[in-house]
């Protein structure tokens, strides 16, 4: 499991992913599945140990073959994965549930 941004964002926007976490399911050639997570930054927000009470909901995307992308090509399914991603992207899901 690999988490592109690289770190949790503080006002929940999706930052630009790094493509490190690519690298290992482009030369494998095992697909790329994208998971968006709603509402996980009410429940436990950046910086805090105490998780709170709350609604949140995991978005399981189709997988992305890697057989048509090499090390060259990486940047492509970075932004693949992360248009994906954005499109299953609910900011403000769980917000009622406060």
């Amino acid at each position: 499991m690999v988490f592109p941004e690289g770190t949790r964002s503080t006002d929940g926007r999706i930052r630009p992913f790094k493509k490190g976490g690519f690298f290992p399911a482009v030369l494998s050639g095992v697909p790329v599945l994208p998971v968006t997570i709603n509402g996980s930054r009410r429940i436990l927000p950046k910086g805090s140990l105490a998780v709170k009470p709350g609604k949140m909901q995991v978005v399981i995307g189709d997988p992305i073959d890697t057989a048509e992308y090499t090390v060259d090509t990486i940047d492509e399914l970075a932004d693949r994965t992360r248009r994906t991603i954005m499109n299953n992207f609910s900011p403000d899901y769980g917000e009622s549930a406060r």
